[in-house]
Order: C-alpha cells, then structure tokens, then sequence
C-alpha cells in the first residue's frame, strides 16, 4: 500500500490518468531499495472505477487493495488555485 494516497477529483469515478497515478504509487510502494520490483514478473495491477487495486499474480493469485486505503478526494484547496494580487 503507497504511503500517501493519490488525490482524485471523485473517489467514486477514477479517471483513467488517475487510474494510472494509482497503478505506478502501487508499484512505486513496492520496489526495494535499489528501485527493482519485489512483486513476481508478470504481475498486474488493476483499478476499479472506485479506486479498488487488484494485483493479479503469475499464478492467477490476487491481492486487493480496498480503494479507500490508496485514493482520497481532492479537498477545496487542492481544487483551487488561490491567486495572490
């Protein structure tokens, strides 16, 4: 699980880019220290519409990642940019 969550604009209807956005913190979250992959090759990652992550192993195993965990709604300020005079 990313250690931040991404900030979408619905957390109920992910964008494809915000879709993506989750796909690579999952991936990210799970590289070791020299950057390399500690999940299996030939794993993939999925999100649902509401954010849910699954990853689907070599073997046909899954992991799920309830959406909740890895997505958040953009607050006010997120969603404006205030302008200074």
């Amino acid at each position: 699980v990313p250690g931040d969550k991404v900030k979408v604009d619905d957390p109920n209807k992910l964008t494809e880019d915000e879709k993506s956005e989750v796909v690579k913190a999952v991936e990210d979250a799970n590289k070791d220290e020299n950057g390399k992959s500690t999940l299996p090759e030939g794993n993939k990652v999925t999100v649902g519409d509401n954010g849910d992550v699954t990853v689907t192993y070599p073997d046909g195993s899954k992991d799920t990642i309830p959406g909740d965990k890895v997505v958040e709604g953009k607050s006010d300020a997120d969603k404006n940019e205030l302008k200074v005079p």
